[in-house]
């Protein structure tokens, strides 16, 4: 009789002992594969993130150039008020690029910021937080336009150097912005598949 119940419990302790290994292997597993689809979500992201600034940076830098000249016959008709260009003309061909957000917004959406590298995160609250800036003081500070007939010289020259001070402004926010979304693509590439998204429990268990 003690040898049956021995055997009983010895049986008992053994099948208890693969259950509870069962269930630790079952959360270890779980646990591997939310790690991995977090870490998943993360780069899928960084990758969005990454296309979407070089979409960016690719629109400003087209049209920097153009900026660039509109400042620089606005600086000669500063200096050289004998010069006569309509600034209605000058300052109508003005264009700024579409400038997006959708990825911070997205990721803002999913949550895919909290499985990021802090650093990482904050480089991309920066880098949006000015294009955000960028996108509305270009906006506002957009000098009102008028033909040079319709104005008295004087109050003509206000507007040239109205306008000179907002493209000087302009080009500024421009070129800083350019340096921001560099670094900040320079950085998503160094983040970009280097997340840790842990060792499988299975191979763990078994080497």
């Amino acid at each position: 009789m003690k040898l049956f119940k021995s055997e009983w419990l010895l049986k008992g302790l053994v099948e208890s002992v693969f259950v509870v290994g069962s269930i630790l292997l079952a959360l270890a597993l779980d646990a591997w594969a939310e790690s991995r689809s977090y870490a998943e979500l993360a780069d899928q992201s960084l990758g969005i993130f990454e296309q979407e600034i070089v979409r960016n940076r690719a629109g400003l830098e087209d049209v920097v150039p153009f900026h660039s000249g509109i400042r620089e016959l606005l600086s000669q008709m500063v200096t050289a008020p004998e010069i006569q260009v309509d600034l209605r003309s000058v300052m109508e061909g003005l264009e700024t690029p579409v400038l997006l957000n959708t990825a911070w917004e997205t990721a803002l959406a999913t949550g895919a910021l909290t499985h990021m590298d802090v650093q990482i995160v904050s480089a991309l609250s920066l880098t949006y937080s000015i294009q955000e800036r960028f996108a509305a003081e270009s906006r506002a500070q957009r000098p009102r336009l008028a033909t040079g007939a319709d104005l008295p010289e004087a109050l003509l020259n206000d507007r040239i150097h109205e306008a000179h001070d907002y493209m000087v402004t302009l080009t500024r926010g421009e070129s800083e912005l350019l340096t921001v979304f560099s670094q900040a693509l320079e950085l998503i590439r160094e983040h970009r598949g280097t997340a840790e998204v842990g060792v499988d429990p299975r191979e763990a268990a078994h080497p």
